[in-house]
């Protein structure tokens, strides 16, 4: 049995779909969709920031009956919230480097030989040098024993 490997750069594998051609189009206004939203949301919070008033976000802002202030209010609680998850988890990481080491301590696990495999009593000997030897093998049964017997 190998360990895996790291694929090589020439062996990268890029799948081409074809879609047919009213999927693509659906799929096409869905994305631009979701582009102008994001750009509106952006533009939104961003007028909010610097205190700007033009049509698009001034309607934003009396539909959802806020005003640039607490547009910047909420962002700033945003900030808040994620700056004190950012200090726990540096907090925590730093705990657990100085209670568990580094994660350099860890080793690879030894390549499992036909003796570790025949110990486990799940195959037998004959199938599992088969396994090994062969590139392709087809079974009609489950060659594997059955753990809860």
């Amino acid at each position: 049995m190998e360990k895996p490997r790291p694929r090589d750069r020439e062996e990268e594998v890029i799948i081409l779909e074809k879609q047919p051609l009213p999927r693509f189009i659906i799929s096409l206004i869905f994305t631009l969709l979701i582009w102008i939203y994001s750009v509106f949301v952006v533009w939104f919070f961003a007028s909010a920031l610097f205190n700007t008033n033009d049509r698009y976000s001034g309607v934003l802002k009396i539909v959802f009956k806020t005003s640039n202030a607490e547009v910047r209010t909420f962002m700033l609680i945003g900030i808040c919230i994620f700056l004190v998850f950012l200090l726990y988890f540096l907090f925590w990481r730093t705990y657990n480097k100085k209670r568990f080491g580094s994660k350099s301590r860890r080793k690879q696990p030894m390549p499992v030989t036909v003796d570790d495999l025949e110990k486990l009593e799940l195959m037998p000997l004959e199938t599992i040098k088969k396994l090994q030897a062969s590139n392709y093998i087809e079974f009609h049964k489950n060659p594997v024993r059955d753990l809860e017997k």
